[in-house]
């Protein structure tokens, strides 16, 4: 592999890792609603799911990239009605005072969350079979690409949540407004898996 791939490979991980979407807005939502203690059942959710699609991509990414052409419609589909779902969740959602009791999202939906996240699949699959599998079909190498994914991931995941407990005083002032403004970011995100 020479420096131009891993250039690029780093380019377009890093890119996509720190680029709205859901995964980032859930967690920049929770966590300057209900700060980063209560919030660490969500982000572990998150982190677990995302290595274990990441693993799933590794895995099954040779005979994805053979159907993918068949069913890259339904993954669009499913990824725009999770994102779309996500926007509707936040932009109802009242922004936490001290008198409101809401609870953050379980581990475990976090974690199955990550199963419908057509950004992260998609994230997967270009990545293992962009700069991976031309290279080396190696199953060492290419787990260690997918623990590599996480890492940038969670990486992206951690920073968004990071601002969320930095400006959360300020995201419970006008909570509503901002609410609205990540509910529209998640709509645009549904709408450019179309464009």
């Amino acid at each position: 592999m020479t420096s131009t791939i891993i250039t690029a490979f780093f380019t377009y991980t890093l890119i996509t890792a720190m680029t709205p979407g859901p995964n980032n807005i859930l967690a920049l939502s929770t966590v300057s609603q209900h700060g980063i203690r209560r919030s660490m059942a969500v982000l572990s959710g998150m982190s677990a799911g995302f290595l274990s699609v990441m693993l799933l991509c590794a895995a099954f990414t040779l005979s994805l990239t053979r159907l993918l052409p068949a069913i890259s419609g339904w993954f669009t589909w499913v990824g725009a009605a999770y994102i779309l779902w996500l926007a509707w969740i936040i932009a109802t959602s009242h922004p936490s005072t001290s008198e409101t009791s809401s609870k953050p999202l379980s581990f475990w939906t976090s974690f199955s969350l990550q199963f419908i996240n057509a950004k992260i699949i998609l994230y997967g699959i270009t990545a293992i079979s962009t700069f991976v599998l031309p290279y080396t079909q190696n199953i060492f190498s290419v787990m260690y690409v997918s623990f590599l994914l996480t890492a940038i991931g969670c990486f992206g995941i951690g920073c968004w949540a990071i601002a969320g407990h930095l400006f959360q005083s300020l995201f419970q002032r006008h909570g509503r407004l901002i609410n609205l403004i990540l509910s529209a970011m998640l709509v645009y995100c549904a709408i450019r898996m179309f464009i």
